[in-house]
């Protein structure tokens, strides 16, 4: 079957490692699918959410589209795009609003979550942000989505309106298809209970620009367990899917009744330990996950098996870690590649101005058949 493929990325400065294993790298995989229709957007639109200064986010819209070209993304094979630059995103937006009940959108817990994060600009953009995304995704006809765990409410919420639309005014809209990542969650280098974001602060990630030096100053800094750990080791070995599939004989006498495949089943863990042993055990998870990640299942055996008998040497691992991130052959060509592409800006600019100018083409012609449904032809 062949996919129209739709996926975007906040303009937040440069990717870290957790943009790059949440989504680039699925994105990489997928422009490489003969027959597959790819469209990667810059949701510059969606950042303006949280008030960012005019010149700051001209220059993070810059950096991310460097990014994208430096990781692989390449505009002969997929369409590139500013969100901003396409207008019928909004126009399809106000379209689904008017048929979109309040009562989605509060339900929706990523709005719960924006709202305690962003107390003092409490506003609109905010609740309607999955309108947005909705509009981003069915505006294009896309089957399939890459997105991660924490934005399948979205995504539901963007079926949910396609079956409204189509009920209303006839089939119009396809419902599209998640792909959830394979890789797990990369949470932040600081406060490991929070996903990596740059929002944190500079130490709370790695970015894929960052140099060997500054790699292995920002691992050493992890916080990891302290101390007698032996109830939080155990949980993270029977609750860890990543450790089941790959050392069963380690995990085999102590099988959870449910691993950590959800972000439901995180919050069921943070009851259940308390919030202290929580974020120890979340400290030893994303620990992990980044050996998961970068180094060989012999490390992260050895690992392991020092960890259960409280040998582990932390600051070992963390120097094994930061070396295998900084010659991550992926990573060497990324910062080869964007040192050239900085040198070159207006080459940069005009492949996004390009790719937004052939996602409008279809972007017009889909948006003139909608409105000919609702009667605005």
């Amino acid at each position: 079957m062949k996919h129209v493929i739709f996926s975007g990325i906040q303009p937040s400065g440069q990717l870290h490692i957790g943009n790059y294993f949440g989504a680039i790298r699925s994105w990489l995989d997928l422009q490489k699918q003969p027959g597959t229709t790819c469209i990667f957007a810059i949701v510059d639109y969606h950042a303006l959410t949280e008030g960012p200064d005019p010149k700051e986010l001209e220059q993070r819209i810059f950096d991310t589209t460097v990014d994208f070209l430096a990781a692989g993304l390449n505009p002969q094979k997929s369409t590139i795009m500013l969100q901003s630059l396409v207008p019928e995103h909004t126009d399809l937006a106000w379209i689904l609003n008017c048929v979109t009940p309040i009562s989605w959108l509060e339900r929706v817990p990523t709005f719960k979550e924006k709202a305690a994060q962003f107390k003092n600009n409490l506003n609109m953009g905010l609740m309607d942000y999955p309108i947005l995304m909705a509009a981003d995704i069915l505006l294009y006809n896309a089957t399939l989505v890459p997105v991660g765990l924490d934005q399948l409410p979205h995504l539901e919420l963007a079926r949910e309106i396609a079956r409204s639309f189509n009920a209303r005014y006839g089939k119009t809209f396809v419902e599209p298809a998640d792909r959830i990542t394979p890789t797990p969650k990369i949470m932040s280098l600081t406060d490991p209970t929070k996903k990596m974001s740059k929002s944190l602060g500079i130490k709370a990630y790695i970015a894929l620009s960052d140099e060997p030096a500054v790699i292995e100053k920002k691992i050493a800094s992890l916080p990891t367990a302290t101390g007698n750990e032996a109830t939080i080791i155990q949980e993270l070995l029977k609750s860890t899917k990543e450790i089941h599939e790959e050392f069963k004989d380690i995990t085999a006498s102590k099988t959870a009744d449910r691993q950590i495949t959800t972000e439901a089943d995180l919050n069921a863990l943070r009851k259940k330990l308390g919030d202290a042993k929580y974020r120890t055990f979340m400290a030893l998870y994303n620990f992990y996950m980044l050996l998961y990640i970068f180094a060989s299942a012999h490390d992260r055996r050895r690992f392991l098996d020092e960890l259960q008998k409280g040998t582990a040497q932390f600051s070992v691992y963390k120097k094994l870690l930061s070396n295998r991130i900084a010659t991550y052959p992926p990573f060497v060509a990324f910062r080869k590649k964007r040192a050239e592409l900085v040198r070159n800006p207006k080459q940069v600019e005009k492949t996004l101005r390009d790719g937004s100018a052939r996602a409008r083409r279809h972007a017009i012609r889909n948006l003139t058949i909608i409105k000919k449904k609702i009667g605005l032809a």
